[in-house]
Formats: C-alpha cells, sequence, structure tokens
C-alpha cells in the first residue's frame, strides 16, 4: 500500500502543471482583463500598472514566473482586484470558515444518510422502508438555493432561534444552517446508495452462510455487512466531499460567512487571474487528497482491492 501512495503522490506533480498551463491560458481567452473597465484607463498608467503585476510580459514568460514562485514560496501571486492582498492571505482567511461548515456538513451527511439507509433495507418494504425513501426524495428535492430561504424564514425571522447569517468566529449557532442547508440534499443521495446496496448484500451468499452458521443479526450486520455495502457510499462522497468542504458559493453570499465562495465570483467578474489559479489549484490539491484518502479507505474495507494495490 506504501508504493501505491508513493505512486499516486508522484502523479500530483505531472497533473498540477497541466492543470496550471491549461487554466493559464484559457483565463487569457475571455474577453477584458483584470484593469479593464468601462472607463478605461490612461495608456501612460495602464502600462504603469500592467508592468507592476508583471502582466507586459510574454505569456509564455508569466506562465514560468507564476510556476516558479508555486514552486520555490509557495506564492499565489498578489490579488488583482483586492489592493494590497496576496491570494495567499485571501485563501489563510476565507479557507479555514468553509473548512469549517464543510466539515461538519459532511457529518450531518453521513450522520444521517447512512442510518437512514440501513433502516430503510433493514425494513425492507415496510413503513419505515416507505418512510425513510421518502424524506430521502423529499430531501433531495430542496437544493441549497432553496432550502437556506426557507430556513431563514423559518428558524431567524419567524422563530428566532438561529442567526440568518455571519460568522462570528465560527460559533455553534452560525455553523448549523450553512451546514445542514449544503448537506441536505445530498444526505439524501448517500441514503439511497446505501439502502440499495445493503439490500444486494444482505442478498449475498457469504450472507447467507453467516446464517447458516447461526450468527446474530448484529453481528452479522456490523462484522459482515456493513464494511462492502459502503463502498459504493464511498464513491459518491468522493467529489461530494471536495464540494462541501470547498464550500457554495450560494452558502457563502446569502449567509455572508466570508469563506473562499464569494471570493472566486469575485475573481471570475473581475478577470482576477492570480485568485482564479490559486483556488483552481487548491481544489485540485483537495481533489487529489480526498480521491486518495478514499481509494486507501477501499483497500482497508475490501481485501480484493488491497490485494491488487
Amino acid at each position: 500500500m506504501l508504493n501505491y501512495t508513493l505512486r499516486r503522490l508522484l502523479t500530483v506533480v505531472p497533473t498540477l502543471l497541466v492543470l496550471i498551463v491549461f487554466s493559464f491560458y484559457l483565463m487569457r481567452l475571455a474577453p477584458g482583463g483584470p484593469f479593464t473597465s468601462e472607463r478605461p484607463l490612461p495608456p501612460a498608467v495602464m502600462a504603469n500598472v500592467l508592468e507592476r503585476y508583471g502582466l507586459d510580459e510574454p505569456l509564455h514568460v508569466q506562465l514560468f514566473t507564476y510556476i516558479k514562485n508555486i514552486v520555490l514560496h509557495f506564492d499565489f501571486g498578489p490579488s488583482f482586484s483586492q489592493k494590497d492582498r496576496d491570494v495567499n492571505d485571501v485563501i489563510a482567511q476565507g479557507f479555514p470558515v468553509t473548512l469549517t461548515y464543510g466539515f461538519w456538513s459532511a457529518v450531518f451527511v453521513l450522520a444521517c444518510g447512512i442510518p437512514l439507509g440501513i433502516i430503510a433495507a433493514l425494513r425492507h418494504n415496510s413503513f419505515w422502508d416507505y418512510s425513510m425513501t421518502g424524506l430521502a426524495i423529499f430531501s433531495q428535492i430542496f437544493p441549497n438555493f432553496v432550502l437556506a430561504p426557507i430556513m431563514v424564514l423559518l428558524f431567524t425571522l419567524s422563530w428566532g432561534l438561529l442567526p440568518g447569517g455571519g460568522w462570528n468566529g465560527g460559533q455553534w449557532e452560525y455553523i448549523i444552517m450553512p451546514a445542514v442547508a449544503l448537506g441536505t440534499s445530498y444526505m439524501a443521495g448517500v441514503a439511497r446508495l446505501t439502502r440499495g446496496s445493503f439490500l444486494e448484500v444482505m442478498s449475498s451468499p457469504f450472507i447467507r452462510t453467516a446464517r447458516a452458521k447461526g450468527l446474530p443479526e448484529r453481528t452479522i450486520i456490523i462484522r459482515h455487512a456493513l464494511k462492502p455495502a459502503l463502498l459504493p457510499t464511498l464513491t459518491y462522497m468522493g467529489p461530494v466531499f471536495v464540494y462541501m468542504i470547498t464550500g457554495s458559493v450560494f452558502i457563502d453570499v446569502f449567509f455572508s460567512t466570508g469563506g473562499i465562495g464569494q471570493d472566486f465570483i469575485d475573481g471570475a467578474y473581475s478577470r482576477d487571474y492570480s485568485m482564479l489559479l490559486g483556488l483552481t489549484i487548491l481544489y485540485s490539491l483537495l481533489t487529489f487528497t480526498l480521491n486518495l484518502l478514499l481509494d486507501l479507505a477501499y483497500a482497508w474495507i475490501d481485501p480484493k482491492v488491497r490485494s491488487k494495490l
């Protein structure tokens, strides 16, 4: 498994290089620039600004300088839209916020979705099955841009139980609604996947063999059925984890959390190349890291996968 991990780590560098080069040139194809506006700057002022940020150099020179700064100093460069701020500073300020409510959103998804799916599978075609399945489908029709205003209307404006926005250092009452609004629709997907996978596993020959040996049903479920039944859920949660940990643009804007989702949108509108590239690299690193961890979790759960690593 160590050799597999090292091989995967060695693929990060060429993958990131291809991503940086592709994103760098793709952003330059978009019309406009970071310093274009309805009232264009005088040519002399524009020349000074471009020289200040190194944008007067040829594109290949800009790309080489950008990659060199990342490799040597892990420096994503200055922000073109936020005065006197580096992209590193923006990430250092906004990412912990997004990571906090994204983590608790993932906990909410797993803590609710997996038990709902297991209960529905164990009580197949019963009242509990129909209730859990209906609840999962009902929650899936409420994406975060629909659920968030409803939650604010109920819990803030009507009942006064939770604050309708802000962050205030990440106190729990400011985390609940962003985390639940972000994760509810994914909870439904986890519940449905867990239910279907659990039904399939419980009808497998090794489960019938365990029952024939007289093992208690609880032991069969926990020791024999649970791990293989969670494999499809792990596959589903890979990209979902990245999405939740990097946050949702709507959640950041609607709840005014101060996360990096708002910075990404602002960077796209203002053609802030450094901001967009820095956040793209951050998303890519998180995607690779979580996929690697999920692959290792696969190997831990399934001995057949472990033998192929």
